[in-house]
């Protein structure tokens, strides 16, 4: 089967063996590009398939989105229900530490089986992983609908916007403090300001600078809380705590997604995807083939204005 792989060469799409062993077989239908993917390309060669954000159609045809998580089910998080703190850590995600779902097929856990609400298109149900970090994120900051939220960067593939996505679902003011033409588009298509003013109950940061991260403490209002939420895979050099210090906020990272009172995270995001399908028609701009995957990458990392850039085997 034809996958992508990175490799010494970078990015490219091999033919690979056909998936198999135990597990759920996935046929991908649409795979996005995360910032995650973009620096473990950057690593050298990697011994798995790439892939984290991916959703496809089961052997029966049945559509169906993908939480990429494999925890070990027996260590002491798991054994509690926090799944997400297994001590396999990033070694458990698909498309990280395994393979993943930038391929013709997959082999995931039954536990990672998202079944897809009326309404949601399996060519758009990639961004139920990206979609429910956020909400993920927003939920351990303890968002209230009282809450004024401004998301400082859209981020690279276009992370932020869903941030803002999730806490406008929740009932929230927000505002995108962004100066690309076409992520003030794509915010303004999802109901999202684009003049922020003021300070902020909730900031999340999302595009992982060291001048993104001051902007965040500058626009939170005093005892508030900065949600960060964007890559950090760069160490960073300096960091004015002073802000933070001063008005006394609240530091939080947000990073996987679990379960909540309702049902999963995936759950959620899958829902709010299929009511509102205006977030993946703004946050997906570009399609293309797997074997152009070489290119997909490239134009990421590009001044070519983009945000989440989608493949299709």
């Amino acid at each position: 089967m034809r996958a992508v792989v990175c490799s010494e060469h970078g990015i490219q799409t091999r033919d690979v063996p056909s998936a198999h062993g135990e597990g759920v077989r996935v046929r991908t239908r649409s795979a996005s590009i995360c910032q995650t993917d973009v620096n473990l390309a950057r690593l050298g060669a990697l011994p798995f398939t790439l892939g984290h954000e991916f959703a496809g159609v089961l052997d029966d045809g049945t559509p169906v989105g993908i939480e990429p998580l494999a925890p070990c089910g027996a260590c002491d998080a798991c054994a509690r229900g926090d799944s997400l703190y297994c001590e396999r850590g990033h070694a458990m995600v698909l498309g990280v530490g395994s393979p993943g779902g930038m391929a013709e097929e997959v082999l995931v856990p039954p536990r990672s089986i998202v079944p897809l609400p009326r309404g949601l298109d399996v060519g758009s149900a990639c961004l139920i992983e990206p979609l429910a970090v956020n909400l993920h994120a927003l939920s351990l900051a303890r968002l209230a609908s009282r809450d004024r939220v401004c998301i400082v960067g859209a981020n690279l593939t276009g992370f932020g916007l869903l941030a803002g996505a999730g806490a406008r679902f929740r009932g929230c003011e927000v505002d995108l403090e962004e100066t690309a033409p076409h992520a003030l588009e794509a915010a303004e298509r999802i109901g999202l300001g684009t003049r922020p003013e003021g300070l902020y109950d909730v900031v999340v940061e999302a595009d992982g600078s060291e001048a993104s991260i001051a902007a965040a403490a500058a626009r939170c209002a005093p005892g508030g809380r900065v949600l960060m939420v964007a890559g950090y895979y760069t160490p960073t050099k300096q960091i004015e705590v002073l802000p933070f210090v001063a008005k006394e906020l609240t530091m939080i990272w947000g990073t996987y997604y679990g379960h909540h009172s309702a049902g999963r995270d995936v759950d959620s995001a899958a829902a709010l995807l299929a009511q509102r399908p205006e977030i993946a028609e703004a946050v997906i701009t570009h399609r293309f083939p797997l074997d152009a995957a070489r290119e997909a990458f490239a134009l990421v990392e590009s001044d070519t204005p983009s945000l989440k850039v989608v493949l299709e085997p």
